[in-house]
């Protein structure tokens, strides 16, 4: 979990770069979406790695929602666009691949706003499945001391 967070992490960060693809949003994302992304990631898997009962392993649902997490997170990386400074302008993946700039540049855009809600929701998703887990297991605990 650890790795592959910091991988992706990296990956929404400059992973565009792979394509070509690299501009002043790098700066950008350094001090606006990285340290979200460090925190969400960091909250989320201290409570995977302290969740009750032996041994520690996701839930299918918890399972899922990381798995939806990752895909948004690497998805977001590979299709932002980014502002190249230059005569270029506006690039993105699909601004190297398509002919046709301006409809690749407005399907960029898309696909980056539909892959940052389905990371938000899926991180919230595995937030509350998370949280759900501990509360199952602390209820029992919790009746019984208040009585």
């Amino acid at each position: 979990m650890i790795p592959l967070n910091l991988l992706l992490v990296v990956w929404v960060w400059i992973g565009r770069a792979v394509f070509g693809v690299g501009g002043w949003l790098v700066l950008i994302y350094l001090v606006s979406i990285v340290p979200v992304l460090l925190v969400g990631l960091l909250i989320t898997t201290i409570l995977a790695f302290t969740q009750p009962g032996r041994p520690r392993a996701l839930t299918s649902r918890q399972a899922w929602a990381q798995l939806a997490l990752w895909a948004g997170m690497l998805a977001f990386g590979t299709f932002s666009v980014d502002y190249a400074g230059d005569e270029d302008g506006e690039v993105s993946l699909l601004t190297r691949i398509l002919d046709d700039k301006e409809v690749a540049l407005e399907v960029s855009w898309a696909l980056m706003w539909v892959f940052a809600a389905v990371t938000v929701a899926a991180w919230i998703a595995l937030l509350v499945t998370l949280v759900a887990g501990r509360r199952r297991e602390d209820a029992p605990g919790a009746v019984t001391a208040a009585r």
